[in-house]
């Protein structure tokens, strides 16, 4: 049924618990009043009429409106720096929730910055130095090119031709005659040819040669070692750009995840819960420190139901003060059951109310109602006089003096009643083993109102603060003395303590000269060509700006002798130091909490305290008057967050315009402020519009109670209900009786 309908009911009730364990037991608006017993009318000692009557199988869980919650953690391994944002108050979508500290990751990029100067200053003076070391070489090679190549063009011819050859005497007629019938006279000017010799090895060319390959092995050579520089440089030149662009890609990287070392919040809401780590403290990766509700979406958080016994129920609704709710289960499924129980953690049920909310709080009670099984309206007699035999179950009819035996067939039971579906009818008196004797009183079931009262102890904290360090990174730091005291008010830029610091003589020396010698470096690039060497020269001036930042800030820390507050707030933390004990870099010294954030802090025990919960803190001024404040609980109970979130305190969110009269009030207390205790009340699990039913009108039997009620006809007749619960005065009713119902005391 959606929607909701005014029912005649009560809430479950609980003892009400303090931080030292005790409390008061729940108030009752409405007492139900006594009056005088009727005669009972038609029924004996010994027996009871079969009747119609509503029987139930049910089971009621104690339940808590929260609102809906998403947790939040760091993706990887990271140093908590500060919370952002804390129990209680407002925050937007986006807003930042807690920052991780960037310690570890400014000493990397520190280191990977120098890595990449002192790569570049190393590459640069290395190509500077080849470049210098291949200028004779270079001028060398041109020169000796020019003597090969005007070696060349003046090249000599290798051979001279050879001298004509002197003509043969010949004697007689044979002189002037020449047959060509003859053979070998055809053959008269080949034969001059071959007279001719053979060509002449040119002087000159020998000597030229001899010249040549001189000139063109020192060329050769020469030109090689350059080729193989300039291909070594090269080849480096490749190594380090790849080197270099690798290092930039991995500053970048480490730079982004500078920026994203922040949690942030995914919906507007409110911070209902903050984990109890501290600056400094190292968090593993996905462990949830902060989470935000979101408080128009209500949902409700009870003891586990089992997903069995949810989906075979025949109803399942939520009360909350006197109106029935619908609500839809979630179930857990069994593997995030099984792990979530392997790692520890409480295991609740979520259910979310269906219909309109509008009056329902974040922190109210709810009873929520798991109907097994619920017949009406059906013919039933006591469970105690139904028996069995082989043949089945049976009872025995009262017939007069005679006890009929009479065999039924029975249906559902309450473990009071038995549903009788055959065998008997209404008004059938049945026999009960034993009889039944009932006072001279009588009480009426009356609306009224419930809380239980809630009183403990608590003490004040203030969770969001700094914590101011030694800042002096140089020379040999020794403390003096605090300017302040513990819960003494600071404002930021007092002086917190005071320090002497022994300067490094030797490492100022050595800056000094290495910046000298950078600086005449510097001039001698300039000298040798400044638009040459400009690269060479960049580098080198980044140098000497991080020598002077360095000699600076030696120079600064040397002249130090007082350490502040960075922010304004109060001490509640201080080392123990003793004059002259030495100082290391980040040595914690005080802590400082944000006045404006502080809270009540007590023990919730059983849960019982959530965000939402009312209180009234009691405190004494600084006049020792006694005074009350109003606070809220700022943060969810362990039902609504995974185990490290969880609290074993409830954080009471104080008025600002009172905090600091409680504040000074509580200066007197051995100094230890901040640990008095002021006390705290609370009306928890109010309940509004509910029955109620003196305790000893009713009895239990198998888990089940019942109460016996007066009928219009005087007649006495047991009706079991289903109730929310009790203390030691009274039940509250969840179904099954009615306003104005006159009860019978046995």
């Amino acid at each position: 049924m959606k929607g909701r309908r005014l029912l005649g009911l009560a809430m479950t009730g609980f003892l009400a618990v303090t931080a030292a364990g005790c409390g008061e037991a729940p108030q009752q608006a409405v007492v139900a009043q006594e009056v005088q017993l009727l005669e009972p009318v038609g029924l004996t000692g010994s027996g009871e009429a079969a009747a119609y009557r509503n029987l139930y199988d049910a089971e009621v869980y104690s339940a808590i409106v929260m609102p809906y919650v998403e947790e939040y953690a760091f993706e990887e391994e990271v140093v908590l720096d500060t919370f952002c944002a804390f129990p209680g108050e407002a925050v937007s979508r986006g807003e930042a929730l807690a920052y991780s500290s960037t310690q570890d990751l400014d000493k990397q990029i520190e280191e990977l910055e120098k890595k990449i100067t002192d790569m570049e200053t190393e590459f640069a003076e290395y190509e500077l130095q080849v470049k210098e070391d291949l200028e004779k070489p270079q001028e060398e090679v041109k020169g000796l090119a020019g003597v090969v190549e005007n070696l060349e063009k003046h090249k000599p011819e290798e051979y001279l031709a050879a001298p004509d050859k002197p003509p043969t005497s010949v004697s007689g007629s044979d002189a002037g005659e020449q047959n060509p019938d003859r053979p070998g006279d055809a053959g008269e000017e080949d034969g001059a040819e071959a007279d001719k010799g053979q060509p002449v090895p040119n002087p000159a060319y020998q000597e030229w040669e001899q010249e040549y390959d001189y000139w063109n092995g020192r060329y050769r050579i020469t030109d090689h070692s350059v080729n193989t520089a300039l291909l070594q440089l090269e080849q480096k030149t490749a190594l380090y750009n790849l080197d270099h662009a690798y290092a930039l890609q991995q500053l970048a990287f480490l730079q982004e995840k500078k920026n994203d070392v922040t949690i942030r919040s995914n919906m507007a809401g409110n911070v209902v819960a903050v984990s109890e780590y501290g600056y400094g403290d190292r968090l593993q990766g996905e462990t949830p420190i902060v989470a935000v509700g979101d408080l128009g979406q209500k949902v409700l958080k009870c003891d586990y139901i089992n997903r069995k016994t949810a989906a075979a129920a025949e109803d399942i609704y939520a009360v909350i003060d006197g109106l029935r709710y619908e609500v839809e289960y979630v179930p857990i499924e069994s593997e995030e059951y099984t792990r979530l129980t392997t790692q520890g953690e409480d295991v609740y049920s979520t259910l979310y109310l269906e219909g309109d909310t509008e009056n329902v709080s974040v922190g109210d009670y709810v009873a929520v109602v798991v109907v097994k099984q619920r017949q009406e309206n059906a013919l039933s007699v006591p469970a105690e006089a139904v028996h069995k035999d082989d043949t089945g179950s049976y009872v025995y009819i009262m017939d007069g003096e005679k006890n009929v035996y009479t065999s039924v067939r029975t249906g559902m039971s309450d473990g009071v009643y038995t549903e009788i579906l055959s065998g008997i009818k209404e008004g059938d008196v049945v026999r009960l083993d034993q009889g039944r004797q009932y006072g001279d009183q009588q009480v009426k079931v009356e609306m009224g109102s419930f809380h239980s009262d809630y009183s403990g102890n608590g003490f004040m904290i203030y969770p969001s603060g700094v914590v101011v360090q030694n800042p002096i990174s140089h020379g040999t730091v020794y403390f003096q003395e605090f300017q302040t005291s513990l819960y003494q008010h600071v404002e930021k830029g007092d002086v917190i303590a005071t320090v002497r610091v022994a300067a490094d003589e030797i490492g100022m020396q050595r800056l000094t000269l290495q910046l000298q010698r950078e600086l005449e470096r510097v001039q001698d690039l300039t000298d040798q060509g400044e638009e040459k060497n400009e690269k060479a020269i960049e580098s080198r001036m980044k140098t000497i700006v991080k020598l002077q930042e360095q000699i600076a800030e030696l120079s600064q820390d040397y002249r130090t002798t007082a350490i502040r507050a960075s922010q304004s707030g109060i001490v509640i933390w201080m080392e123990d130091l003793e004059k002259e004990d030495i100082l290391q870099k980040d040595r914690f010294l005080i802590e400082i909490a944000d006045e404006n954030t502080c809270y009540v802090a007590l023990e919730n025990e059983g849960n019982v305290l959530s965000y939402g919960n009312q209180v009234t803190v009691t405190y004494q001024n600084l006049e020792g008057e006694e005074r009350t404040a109003p606070g809220v609980v700022a943060n969810v109970n362990g039902l609504a967050v995974s185990k490290s979130l969880q609290s074993e305190y409830a954080y009471i969110l104080l008025p600002p315009e009172l905090i600091g009269d409680m504040s000074m009030g509580s200066e007197g207390w051995g100094g230890w402020w901040n640990w008095a205790r002021f006390g705290v009340e609370a009306r928890l699990r109010e309940m509004e519009h509910v029955l109620v039913v003196p305790r000893r009108a009713v009895r239990e039997i198998n888990g089940q109670t019942y109460v016996n009620v007066v009928e219009a006809d005087g007649s006495i007749v047991r009706r079991s209900f289903v109730a929310g619960g009790y203390d030691k005065n009274s039940y509250w009713v969840v179904e099954g009786l009615t306003e104005g119902m006159v009860l019978c005391l046995e």
